[in-house]
């Protein structure tokens, strides 16, 4: 699966795209992560060492943690961040499969690198990739994933564990749907698990809630182009992709923000969630490009699905006509970014809901 550049906060990544959850669908996915004494016994099966080889004569040491669905593989030096990814991955997961419980648990265990610094990513994205390598090692700051394998480098705790969930969301995609989304939707529904919060709970033990909402930053850059009029149209931003932009100097910033409105324009109304569900259960089952075809043709389904951008996939599912979806999603966009509703981000509650 060819991947996508992606750019959240000023990180520049790269994604391409158990026991069973409840079957029921959350706004907030939440899940209990222990403190590092108890870690053992609940996220982490096992920590064993790893080596990383920079070249003949320089390897440095790390720490290879097991799950029941991930392999992470760490050199960071923080010892916060590694006590953290075991339950924070396994909390991602949780996170995906509550909002979309069509969907099964990854076949095989996952496997992640978070290493300490960018030449250690470099390393590894190479050995990983080999002749494929290059076009990702153009990314400055995040990490990349491709064929369900992600690599991401310590860009500090709270930003390194965005780009887990972020690129997380690219990795499981990769594992369990059959047809490849279009670029659009893959990095417009990743945006929806970069927002959480760590919260103490009555036993005082911290957790991890994932809230669609708390995304301060795709929401200062949201409220910014729609002051300067710089949003772009519903046909153009299905059209672009991150990688497009930066190739060409474009705001992928505001490309970003305005996926993160669009899953939430998705992902708010009741009638549009229950089709999200419903698309990604079918590019679970190899049926999405199948349903473009008989909607919109086969000449449709082709350059929809070799191309991974343009409108096919929108129209086939949501609405045929763009226009009056492209009024729709604007004035939901409008709603967003009106007086007051960032403090309503900040909280990780809907704006939507205030008076």
């Amino acid at each position: 699966m060819a991947c996508a550049f992606a750019v959240m906060t000023g990180l520049v990544t790269a994604g391409c795209a158990s026991s069973d959850a409840p079957p029921r669908h959350s706004l907030d996915t939440t899940s209990r992560t222990q403190p590092p004494d108890a870690r053992a016994a609940s996220a982490e099966l096992a920590r064993d060492s790893w080596t990383l080889e920079l070249s003949n004569s320089e390897r440095i040491r790390g720490v290879a943690i097991t799950t029941r669905h991930y392999r992470i593989h760490t050199t960071s030096g923080d010892e916060v961040l590694v006590n953290r990814m075991a339950p924070f991955a396994e909390s991602m997961l949780e996170a995906y499969r509550l909002m979309f419980p069509d969907l099964p648990g990854p076949p095989e265990r996952m496997v992640s690198f978070v290493v300490g610094t960018r030449p250690q990513w470099v390393r590894v994205v190479q050995q990983q990739w080999n002749a494929q390598a290059g076009p990702f090692l153009t990314v400055q700051r995040g990490g990349v994933t491709a064929g369900g394998i992600s690599v991401l480098y310590d860009l500090g705790q709270r930003d390194t564990l965005v780009l887990l969930a972020h690129e997380g969301w690219h990795q499981y995609a990769q594992m369990v749907l059959r047809d490849p989304l279009p670029v659009w939707l893959d990095e417009s529904v990743a945006t929806l698990f970069e927002g959480f919060r760590s919260e103490p709970d009555a036993a005082a033990l911290p957790r991890t809630v994932f809230r669609v909402w708390a995304n301060p930053e795709r929401f200062d850059r949201l409220r910014e182009a729609s002051q300067s009029n710089a949003l772009r149209g519903l046909r153009e931003l299905l059209e672009l992709t991150p990688g497009q932009l930066a190739s060409e100097g474009g705001d992928a910033l505001t490309w970003y923000a305005q996926c993160w409105a669009l899953a939430l324009w998705m992902h708010e109304d009741p009638d549009r969630s229950a089709i999200l569900r419903g698309l990604l259960a079918d590019a679970h089952r190899g049926s999405l490009w199948r349903r473009v075809e008989s909607r919109l043709g086969p000449r449709a389904a082709m350059l929809g699905s070799s191309r991974r951008v343009g409108s096919e996939v929108f129209r086939t599912y949501f609405d045929d006509d763009l226009d009056r979806a492209e009024r729709s999603y604007r004035a939901f966009v409008d709603r967003v970014v009106r007086v007051g509703a960032r403090e309503h981000i900040v909280a990780g509650r809907s704006p939507l809901l205030a008076p």
